[in-house]
């Protein structure tokens, strides 16, 4: 029931995020992201409220009218790769652009702006703040030339490839979704699928080497829990996707010894009733890695 709960706040975050940025300090576009797309950091200081964090920004820009430069200062998923300089000089390349009253943004690729993967970036998100280039407090402000800290979470794609997942990484009792763009079927028996003919084949392959088929290829179409769900709701981004939900662990827990090592990886491939691959099916390798920071 945990997982239950934490996986429809996920959900609903998503789509609270995919709908408007309205009213947030920070925010990217696009949103949804794919990790290696060119994107706009947008800070809007006129939703920012001073006095949150020891922050006087937003005052300190109403009466300093003629103060344009307005910096980025970063630390998480990791500290800019250009640095962010000093909290009383910050770095002339973390200088954000002014693009109308107390808005400022900065184009940049996250998984290079951060030195990161992609899985990272979703699962961390961007931390930062936007603050003078000095950030020692004022005379006559209470409080530092800064915005409060913000937090930007970043949300993938819905699906780019025939197969995709989500999350990239996951805590081991995380749901795992695997997502399925028929539109995309090489195989002419597999395509203009039925709304109840998806389902999934799949074996585990373990730490120590040991595969784990879960059931036999003629029983999949028989397995209501390999069957996968139609998400189409008649939207260009969900036209013939399909989709199913599980916790990997829990799903081969019944096959597993105390033992045995954790799973490594996920194989599968999609089947539909009464279809056979000719001469054999092309395996999707899905790597489940662990995210093990606090």
């Amino acid at each position: 029931m945990k997982n239950l709960f934490k996986l429809l706040g996920l959900l609903l975050l998503t789509f609270s995020l995919t709908n408007s940025n309205y009213g947030q300090v920070g925010y990217v576009q696009p949103s949804p992201t794919s990790p290696d797309d060119v994107v706009t950091l947008f800070i809007d200081i006129n939703q920012s409220q001073d006095g949150l964090q020891n922050n006087a920004l937003s005052a300190m820009l109403d009466v300093m009218s003629d103060t344009t430069h307005v910096y980025l200062w970063a630390w998480n998923p990791s500290s800019p790769m250009a640095g962010n300089g000093e909290w009383t000089a910050s770095n002339e390349a973390m200088r954000l652009n002014r693009i109308g009253p107390k808005l400022y943004s900065m184009t940049f690729v996250p998984t290079e702006f951060f030195d990161i993967e992609g899985a990272e970036l979703y699962a961390s998100g961007i931390s930062c703040l936007a603050k003078l280039k000095d950030g020692s407090p004022i005379d006559g402000f209470e409080g530092e030339p800064k915005t409060e800290d913000l937090y930007i979470p970043i949300v993938p794609k819905l699906c780019d490839e025939v197969i995709c997942v989500f999350p990239e990484v996951r805590r081991a009792d995380d749901f795992l979704s695997i997502t399925y763009d028929n539109t995309q079927e090489s195989y002419e028996g597999l395509q203009n699928m039925g709304g109840e003919d998806c389902y999934l084949w799949m074996a585990a392959k373990l730490l120590d080497g040991t595969n784990l088929i879960y059931i036999d290829e003629a029983l999949v179409t028989s397995t209501p829990e390999l069957q996968l769900t139609s998400i189409d709701d008649g939207t260009v981004e969900t036209a013939g996707k399909y989709r199913i939900t599980f916790i990997p662990e829990d799903l081969f827990a019944p096959m597993m010894t105390p033992e045995m090592a954790g799973i490594d990886y996920l194989i599968c491939y999609i089947l539909r009733p009464g279809f056979s691959y000719p001469p054999g099916p092309p395996n999707y390798y899905i790597n489940l890695p662990i995210l093990t920071c606090e």
